[in-house]
C-alpha cells in the first residue's frame, strides 16, 4: 500500500464506504417493506368481519402487500448490482497496487489473489448472496403471511 497515491487510498475508502452505505439501505429498504406489511395487516385487523362489500378492499390489501414483496426485491436487487460495480472496482486496486504479502496479511488465498479483477459479472453480484436472499425472503414471507392473514 505503500505505492498508493493519496487520491487513489481515497478512492479506494470511498469505495469501501460505498459498499458500507449500501448494506444499510438494504436493511432500511427490507425494514421499511416490514413495516408496510405489518401496517397492512393492522389495518386488515381494523375493518369488521363478516362484511361482503370489504372483499375488495380485502384484495387491494393483498396486491398492497405482493407490490411491497416485489417493488422491495427489485430494490434490494439493484443496490446489490451497484455494489458489484464497487466490488470490482475494490479488486481491481487491491491488484493494481498492493503487493502480494499485504493481500495475504488482509487474508486472500493464492487462489483468490491470482483471481483479482477476473470474475465474471455474476461472481461479483453473487457476493453477499445469501445476505440478499434473506432479505428478499423476510420480503416475501411476510407478503405470504399478511396475504393468508387478510383471508382468515
Amino acid at each position: 500500500m505503500a505505492n498508493m497515491s493519496p487520491h487513489v487510498a481515497a478512492v479506494f475508502k470511498e469505495l469501501f464506504e460505498e459498499i458500507k452505505s449500501a448494506k444499510q439501505q438494504q436493511w432500511t429498504i427490507t425494514n421499511y417493506g416490514a413495516l408496510i406489511l405489518a401496517a397492512i395487516y393492522w389495518v386488515r385487523h381494523q375493518l369488521p368481519a363478516g362484511v361482503t362489500h370489504l372483499q375488495s378492499k380485502l384484495k387491494f390489501l393483498a396486491i398492497l402487500a405482493i407490490a411491497t414483496a416485489v417493488l422491495g426485491s427489485f430494490l434490494l436487487l439493484l443496490i446489490q448490482s451497484n455494489m458489484k460495480r464497487s466490488r470490482r472496482r475494490l479488486d481491481e486496486l487491491h491488484k493494481n497496487y498492493f503487493t502480494r504479502d499485504e493481500l495475504e496479511d488482509i487474508g486472500l488465498t493464492d487462489s483468490q489473489i491470482r483471481n483479482l479483477g477476473n470474475g465474471t459479472w455474476w461472481y461479483y453480484f453473487r457476493r453477499g448472496g445469501a445476505f440478499l436472499v434473506a432479505l428478499i425472503f423476510v420480503l416475501w414471507a411476510g407478503a405470504v403471511l399478511v396475504c393468508f392473514a387478510l383471508w382468515w
